[in-house]
């Protein structure tokens, strides 16, 4: 991802920049709540605690209007991955 498309998510494009590739490296999505991937923090800079943030914060951005539910029922999908 670079720097123009991490503002356009909400991120701060200026650590990419830093990057030897001056790109944002994604994290696979793949394990993400199993050990020993991941249990958080999330975003390259941690700024997620907890998958609830991750999903709040998209949810924002994109302006996506979800429901509680819908975004409970989001957070338990990505633990499934």
């Amino acid at each position: 991802m670079d720097g123009e498309r991490a503002a356009e998510e909400g991120q701060d494009p200026v650590y990419a920049l830093c990057t030897a590739t001056k790109l944002y490296r994604t994290t696979p999505l793949r394990g993400l709540w199993n050990p020993p991937q991941l249990r958080g923090p999330y975003f390259h800079d941690g700024s997620a605690a907890t998958l609830e943030q991750v999903v709040d914060h998209y949810a924002a951005v994109f302006s996506l209007h979800l429901s509680a539910q819908q975004k409970a029922d989001l957070v338990a999908y990505l633990k499934t991955l």
